[in-house]
């Protein structure tokens, strides 16, 4: 059976990139971008013929502001159901997810301000999830798009694989440094490095992070190996 054909949007929604996909018989977006940047959204519906009553599923590659910001509105908007990893649920529903601890000493220092005076600045309208995921599952049968679990950036952080082609990845990758993807913010840097593996062998060749372009398996691969070689030297 031929797989579904999709087409992979960035949004520019703030200072983080949010993604509609578009397919024959389905709409889903992932990640919600940081509030007061909708009309970005509503645009781009607008330039591919669609409204937000067309969005069927907004899934979530975690629950940090940046991500989230707009999401209580585009669910209300759209009547979409919203995805999430379980890990990630609690922390949508208080509308607060501090920031993961950073992995230089100046990402370390942003993050320590940030939740120590920043924090009414990271906080977002509290969401309840429709639909909570434990483990990797396909979102539609037949695999076309699968939900895979990404656990390092934070314990609930999901990738999402379309055609086994393309991952959305959320803060799993940044791409803000050249020829550097690690993320500045890690909960667990080691379980990342198993991430990062884990995303490698999905055969996915275009993976679309929360910051920055899309990174090619290339480039991916070429960055894995420098930070495991440092991170396994310890």
């Amino acid at each position: 059976m031929k797989s579904r054909e999709f087409s992979i949007i960035p949004v520019r929604m703030g200072n983080s990139n949010a993604y509609l996909v578009i397919g024959a018989d389905i709409t889903f977006l992932v990640d919600a971008g940081v509030h007061g940047h909708i009309h970005n959204l509503e645009t781009t519906l607008f330039n591919n013929g669609l409204d937000f009553q067309d969005i069927d599923f907004i899934i979530i590659t975690h629950s940090h502001y940046d991500h989230v910001g707009n999401l209580g509105e585009i669910k209300k908007r759209s009547f979409a159901r919203i995805l999430a990893h379980v890990n990630e649920s609690e922390f949508l529903k208080e509308g607060y997810m501090p920031i993961p601890k950073g992995t230089s000493p100046f990402s370390n220092v942003i993050s320590w301000m940030a939740n120590s005076f920043s924090s009414s600045r990271i906080r977002y309208n509290p969401v309840t999830p429709d639909i909570l995921v434990g483990g990797n599952c396909e979102l539609l049968t037949g695999g076309e798009v699968k939900i895979l679990t990404a656990p390092g950036h934070t314990s609930g952080s999901i990738c999402v694989i379309v055609n086994n082609i393309y991952a959305i990845v959320g803060d799993t990758l940044f791409n803000i440094f050249k020829n550097c993807f690690y993320p500045l913010f890690v909960d667990d840097e080691k379980t990342l490095i198993k991430t990062w593996d884990k995303l490698l062998c999905t055969g996915c060749e275009t993976f679309y992070p929360g910051h920055g372009k899309p990174v090619l398996l290339e480039e991916f691969h070429e960055c894995f190996c420098k930070i495991s070689k440092h991170h396994y030297r310890y």
